[in-house]
């Protein structure tokens, strides 16, 4: 004889599980020095598959010229260990050998910062934060043109105002604009002027 199941409890159990929050995703990294390292190896591969598939074409007969590799291969015959150039061609490789695992195995730069309360994972970049900051400062009046590079650690804002009297009110729409970020970058204001120079001071 069966007993019955009970359905609430199992339902109550699948209820709490779903409303568990989901653990916020890692930052995204950028690729670093392979990435520029990557494209440019992937051309020298290819140049040197260009050589050797016309060596073997040569080889064959079916394209007309002479070989390229074997003019190369006679000028280095019969040299030693201990010529200089066979010695400063070693110390390249190996200098080179070693760059390519030192930016292989190097800490990926990380260009993130993540909005605090949007969720989980949500995420922005500092190439945008610099957009975000060129746009409010522009949007602020008495402020002619602007310019902005951004970190993980600093915001800096290059303004050119109609006056000093600006710097208040744009210091704290930049404040709010980093103020939900995490970590938070410093804000950096240099504030041109056609007073004094032009130039009204640096935070």
């Amino acid at each position: 004889m069966s007993t019955p199941t009970d359905l609430s409890k199992g339902s109550a159990n699948v209820t709490a599980g779903e409303a568990r929050p989901l653990s916020p995703a890692s930052a995204p990294t950028g690729a670093g020095r392979i990435g520029a390292i990557g494209p440019v190896l992937a051309v020298l591969l290819l140049a040197v598959a260009v050589v050797l598939g016309r060596e073997a074409l040569v080889a064959w007969g079916t394209l007309s010229g002479s070989s390229w590799l074997a003019p190369a291969a006679d000028g280095v015959d019969g040299l030693r260990r201990t010529t200089p150039a066979v010695l400063a061609g070693g110390i390249v490789a190996v200098v080179i050998g070693l760059w390519l695992l030192v930016s292989a195995f190097a800490r990926r730069s990380r260009r993130a910062l993540t909005l605090s309360g949007a969720g989980s994972g949500v995420t922005t970049s500092t190439r945008d934060l610099a957009r975000l900051a060129t746009t409010t400062a522009t949007g602020t009046d008495g402020v002619l043109k602007a310019s902005s590079s951004a970190t993980r650690r600093s915001l800096e804002v290059h303004a050119h105002a109609t006056s000093g009297d600006v710097r208040g009110r744009l210091e704290q729409s930049l404040n709010v604009l980093v103020s939900g970020l995490d970590p938070q970058p410093r804000v950096k204001l240099h504030l041109h002027t056609p007073r004094a120079g032009g130039k009204d001071g640096n935070r």
